[in-house]
């Protein structure tokens, strides 16, 4: 049997009581923070253009556009959820050793939000293809990560998600064991070429979609459709020598990583919460910043400076002072420790066109200073981890500092609250679809246990206008 075809044969019959309880838990708050990051997000600037765009282009369907009043087909109803789960920088990871490999949930979850409203799909059902879909994911990222000399050359942050999005969608429509790998197959073929090193790194504003969720999640839906459509797809596209891990860019495959004990060892626990609605490289030091001001009781008008003590790649990257772009400002030191110090709340206004315009808000990112620190600079470099620390200098002459902080709020060594996350939740769904509503579908997502139509529940997540 293939790789692919192990791949196919596990995810195809998986079932709810096969995944242990800690697992179906921490895979339930990883579905409630991707819909809560869709929901905000789907008010963001980036993604009512990329609505806009969807709505021009596509007709108009069954399967919704959480937090709008928008539906159209499934592949499409994926890319919008997508976007929107990602637009906010909000959205979930994988972390290895405080090295991070993809946004996953932004992907997974949004290829199955599709899938409800096409089939009679229970809570049970649903979370257990979400399963499926990410312990695919992320065995496959792993096993197909680079050498750091090839990670220097070319690299793809979410490419490989369409695999994921694929199974997590044709679980649910309830395809067999042949059609899932063919589909897996089409799924791989018509991934995004890896592209991280072409973000515009040298010249802003940053490509809007980043790392490409979107059509990652459009195209793992699609692989399921053509599939059912009678098409062919490329067999075994995980296996051998020229297998996906080769077309992705890699000079290194472990099949072992993606196969070994499947169905035993559940790599769940190694997927990751942002605290920060910003890239993740840059949340050890947001969160050294957080620290520091909560310990001392600061204020922005108590800070003179602040400077970010990192590795030399993410100065060079990262300290854009004067952002264009809701995306530029997610990977900006300044804007975001400004919007710290500002007590910018809810997370998702960070963006919100009067924030970026904010005078406060551009005046404190002038104070926003940095300075390499060498441990931190060959952590990134050796095995790209991303560490930081601050050192803030007050008004009234103070020198304040933190130490190098190894591993961001959210990761496996440094988890957050079960609380937290349904904190972050509520604070970003109610403002957008009122707080009834938001405790409702809440209330559903813990318990999809005793959900008998998930269609029904994910229809409180969709607005009037």
């Amino acid at each position: 049997m293939t790789l692919t075809s192990r791949i196919a044969a596990f995810a195809e019959t998986l079932r709810y009581d096969d995944i242990p309880q800690a697992v179906r838990h921490k895979a339930s708050l990883h579905i409630i923070d991707s819909i809560g990051c869709g929901i905000a997000g789907a008010a963001s600037d980036l993604s009512r253009r990329v609505l806009s765009f969807l709505a021009s282009e596509a007709k108009e369907g069954v399967c919704p556009i959480l937090g709008t009043p928008l539906a159209f087909g499934p592949a499409t109803s994926a890319f919008g959820n997508s976007a929107a789960m990602n637009a906010l920088d909000f959205d979930d990871g994988l972390e290895v050793d405080g090295k991070g490999m993809g946004h996953p949930g932004a992907t997974i979850v949004a290829a199955a939000i599709s899938a409800p409203f096409l089939t009679a799909v229970s809570g049970r059902d649903f979370l257990t293809a979400v399963v499926a879909g990410y312990e695919i994911n992320n065995r496959l990222i792993q096993a197909i990560q680079p050498s750091i000399e090839r990670f220097r050359e070319v690299y793809g942050v979410c490419q490989h998600q369409t695999v994921g999005a694929a199974i997590a969608y044709g679980k649910q429509k309830g395809i067999g064991r042949n059609a899932l790998e063919n589909a897996i197959g089409f799924a791989g073929t018509l991934a995004n070429v890896p592209s991280l090193k072409k973000y515009n790194w040298e010249s802003r504003p940053l490509v809007s979609f980043k790392d490409f969720n979107a059509p990652a999640a459009e195209t793992g839906v699609r692989a399921v459709e053509l599939d059912a459509c009678g098409l062919v797809g490329a067999k075994a596209v995980l296996d051998g020598t020229s297998g996906l891990w080769r077309m992705l860019g890699s000079d290194r495959f472990d099949a072992e990583m993606l196969v070994g004990r499947l169905g035993n060892d559940w790599s769940l626990s190694r997927n990751t919460i942002k605290a920060f609605p910003t890239c993740r490289w840059m949340q050890t030091t947001l969160s050294a910043f957080q620290e520091l001001k909560r310990e001392h009781g600061l204020r922005a008008e108590d800070i003179q400076t602040v400077t970010v003590h990192t590795a030399a790649a993410l100065i060079r990257d990262f300290m854009d002072r004067a952002p264009t772009t809701m995306v530029d400002a997610q990977f900006s030191f300044p804007y975001a420790l400004a919007a710290m110090a500002l007590d910018i709340a809810p997370a998702a206004r960070w963006y919100e066109p009067e924030t970026m315009t904010h005078a406060d808000l551009k005046a404190f990112s002038g104070r926003v200073e940095a300075e390499i620190d060498d441990e931190a600079d060959r952590l990134l470099d050796s095995i790209r981890r991303p560490t930081g620390r601050v050192s803030i200098r007050t008004q009234d002459g103070r020198h304040l500092a933190s130490p190098l902080v190894q591993f961001a709020p959210g990761s496996p060594l440094n988890p957050v609250s079960d609380e937290f996350i349904l904190e972050k939740f509520e604070a970003n769904v109610a403002p957008v679809i009122g707080t009834e509503a938001s405790q409702k579908l809440l209330e559903g997502l813990l318990g999809l246990d005793r959900i008998g139509d998930m269609a029904a529940l994910l229809r409180l997540g969709v607005t009037a206008s």
